[in-house]
This record gives C-alpha cells, structure tokens and sequence, in this order.
C-alpha cells in the first residue's frame, strides 16, 4: 500500500527527478497493486490488463499525478470505461472512468448507458465522489443530481469526463500501518457492477 512519505514525491520540482521517483517507487506499487486488483477484475469473464502510465510526453512540466489503468484490451484503455488508480500529491483515488477520448464516436452510446446506471450510481455509499478530469485534481460528493448534471456535460461539453470512485486523505491511516488494499478492493468491487452496464 501507499505511504504518507510517497505524497512528498509531488513536491520534487525536477522533472527528471520526480520521473526517478515516480518510476522507482510508485510503479512497484502499482505493479504490486495489479497482482491483487486484476484476478478481482477477471472474475467477470473478461480478461483485464494493466496499464502503468509512462509521462512518455512530459518534457517540461513534471506530472502532477500519476496512475495504472485498468481495461479489458492489452492496447490501450481511454477509448473504453476503465478503472483507474492513482496518486496525486494529497490522496490516493480509485475511479470508474469515462474520458473523452471515447467522443465523438461513442458519445450516445455510453451516455445512454450511463444514464442506464443511475439507480446503481444512486446506491453507492456516501463517501463515493465524483470527478469531472482525471488530469485536474478536483472532485464533489457524489449525488444523484451531481451525477446527472456531470453525464449531461459529458453530452455536451468536448473536454469533459466522468469519474466515479473513492480518495483516500493523505495522513489517512492506511498510509501510516501495512495495511492491503482493502478499501480499494472493497470500493472496486462495488463500481464492477455500474462497469457492467457502461461496457
């Protein structure tokens, strides 16, 4: 799992050093993560892969954040809905994500099927959240109303997303003792069936 020192990662300014850490210390742990995540996710009867993000463009400005994806295709991830786990300087996130790459080719179909899922969206608990980005590091509680006006900017709006899922607080406990994933396994397990509707 996670640490609190992993936060102090997001403070090195350094491009090339914050890649070295990024790289050295993050990406075990999300390899690490995977080996526990994908036999939850091959459950379904797809065959998942993951995906550690490489900042393969970034030349200038060192990431903010950083992640491994979750999808069914050993190509690629932002095309379809894919699960996401990452860090940011002040908490760690597990999302069911909707990116805008899948416009415009796709965007009536899974607003259709996201709007198919809100009864299953409405059920989750009150800790859930919401995001419109995965690159900017904001997000709101997650409410039925919330959820509704985020699909309809989806429709309408070329640069936006959807993200459902949890952040767990830097200074949290699980960051402090050895814990496993299990909030993460706990909040995954609970998105798998609204990823159901939305594949």
């Amino acid at each position: 799992m996670f640490k609190n020192e992993d936060f102090n990662i997001f403070a090195v300014e350094s491009l090339e050093e914050r890649m070295q850490l990024i790289r050295g210390k993050l990406g075990p742990k999300f390899e690490q993560s995977a080996a526990v995540m994908l036999p939850v996710l091959n459950e379904n009867g797809q065959q998942w892969y993951a995906h550690v993000a490489k900042h393969l463009r970034r030349t200038t400005n060192a990431p903010d954040n950083t992640w491994v994806a979750f999808a069914p295709n050993k190509r690629g991830y932002k095309m379809m809905p894919h699960f996401e786990l990452g860090i940011w300087a002040d908490h760690v996130y597990l999302y069911l994500a909707v990116e805008e790459n899948m416009k415009p080719k796709d965007t009536q179909s899974i607003v259709t099927k996201m709007t198919a899922a809100r009864d299953l969206v409405q059920s989750l608990p009150s800790d859930f959240v919401l995001s419109p980005d995965h690159m900017v590091n904001a997000s709101q509680q997650l409410t039925i109303q919330a959820y509704d006006d985020m699909v309809a900017r989806y429709r309408q709006v070329k640069h936006s997303e959807v993200l459902i899922g949890i952040n767990i607080l830097r200074g949290d406990q699980s960051f402090v003792q050895d814990t496993d994933l299990s909030q993460i396994i706990t909040a995954l397990k609970l998105l798998l069936p609204i990823y159901d509707v939305l594949k």
